[in-house]
């Protein structure tokens, strides 16, 4: 309207409620060896995969399927987690396709496709689907699936196969907390001694250092309990940590 001093809101925006990617791999193998009187050349593995992300219900589905009777299902039910990632996609994300060169190469010994279906809140269906490459999937594709992996990542495989817990014993009376710290990231680190159990890794506690002994702000990095005997430096030697350090105190810096 040409004029710097009026503002208009959108006090219905649109939004995206539910979206599933499904992803079929069609691959023509050739065997080294071929049985003698065999009428095939080549042997077929198909794959699929599909990824749905529901705002309904929060949650996000990711279902491999790697031979007939091989299947792998993954759920992620994440109140107000779900939602926020679809929040951070907008209805429009896949609508612009890249330029496709007009001299491709098919592999005939491999196909892979994709379908794409979004709904938005305002009732609208988005339907892509197509090639699964560079030249064949929306330009925003790498952006939208970062987003869902480090989604994904964040939750991780589970403690059951986290080696720093089944292969860490617990504390004994005898042993003493070594925390390994580091003054910048990058650095090398040091030992200092915990008087406590209370500190974790990534906690940032006070200590002393050098031959002046001034208080510095580190980052634990580590964790171990060790015995005077087979501790990583000699503990009449070592230093302590002094205290933790709360996030106020190192936005006051």
């Amino acid at each position: 309207m040409n004029r710097d001093d009026l503002f208009v809101f959108d006090g219905n925006p649109d939004r995206v409620e539910d979206l599933t990617v499904k992803y079929h791999r069609i691959s023509k193998i050739k065997p080294k060896e071929v049985p003698e009187g065999a009428s095939w050349e080549y042997v077929t593995w198909e794959y699929w995969e599909e990824l749905k992300i529901e705002r309904e219900n929060e949650t996000l589905t990711h279902i491999k399927q790697i031979a007939e009777h091989c299947k792998q299902t993954n759920v992620y039910e994440v109140e107000g987690g779900v939602s926020n990632l679809l929040d951070a996609i907008y209805p429009e994300i896949f609508d612009y396709m890249p330029d496709v060169p007009d001299d491709i190469v098919d592999n005939l010994n491999e196909v892979r496709n994709y379908e794409i279906v979004l709904h938005s809140k305002h009732g609208e269906e988005r339907q892509i689907s197509g090639y699964f490459d560079k030249y064949g999937l929306p330009e925003e594709w790498a952006d939208f699936i970062d987003k869902v992996y480090n989604f994904m990542a964040f939750y991780g495989v589970g403690e059951l196969f986290n080696e720093a817990y089944y292969n860490k014993p617990r504390r004994r009376k005898s042993d003493y907390i070594f925390c390994d710290v580091v003054f910048e990231e990058g650095c090398k680190t040091y030992c200092y001694i915990a008087d406590d159990d209370s500190y974790e890794v990534d906690d940032m506690v006070l200590v002393t250092a050098d031959k002046d002994n001034h208080e510095a702000i580190v980052r634990i990095v580590d964790k171990n309990y060790y015995t005077a005997e087979n501790a990583p430096f000699p503990v009449d030697k070592a230093k302590h940590i002094i205290r933790l350090v709360e996030d106020s105190e190192i936005e006051e810096e």
